[in-house]
């Protein structure tokens, strides 16, 4: 019987200098342990210290027309009519990210109930985001500031892109 351990560093080129050194040593000394290692980042270049014992793969992000397929295949399952037009625009306003074009889609699709040309797309946090901002400007207290951190939890639980949430 096989076992295969992975190990996947989310935002690898964000750690710092050193901690690229200590995950590098930790490799070279137990290699026994751990088959995979994946780090996942947006800029290689910043990996110089792990590249000596790594394999560089890059992954392209899926074009519109890959994430508009996708698209129309969820609607055809769930017996949605989406149009063409819009779930083109789904793509676009996605930025090449998969996981945002189908939330954007589903939280469209819950909220109007039906589908337009002119529709007015969302991407499912919004009324959470801008609850959160109503919240801290209406009281800033440490009873205010627990419940926000549960919200702010439930965003990340989620998997809500920081970068969506603070910008």
């Amino acid at each position: 019987m096989f076992v295969h351990a992975a190990i996947i560093i989310h935002e690898a080129d964000k750690l710092s200098r050193d901690a690229q050194l200590y995950i590098k040593w930790l490799m070279e000394r137990n290699n026994q342990g751990c088959t995979k290692v994946f780090f996942c980042c947006s800029e290689t270049s910043r990996l110089q210290h792990l590249r000596s014992i790594s394999t560089v793969i890059q992954l392209f992000p899926p074009s519109n027309k890959e994430i508009v397929e996708v698209l129309k295949f969820i609607a055809e399952k769930e017996c949605i009519q989406l149009q063409t037009q819009l779930a083109e625009r789904i793509a676009e306003n996605s930025k090449h990210n998969l996981r945002q074009a189908i939330r954007s889609f589903e939280a469209t699709w819950h909220f109007y109930n039906e589908f337009t040309e002119d529709q007015v797309l969302l991407t499912g946090w919004e009324e959470d985001v801008a609850n959160i901002a109503e919240k801290i400007i209406e009281e800033q207290s440490p009873r205010q500031l627990y419940i926000i951190r549960g919200k702010f939890q439930n965003l990340i639980d989620h998997n809500v892109s920081p970068d969506f949430i603070f910008t």
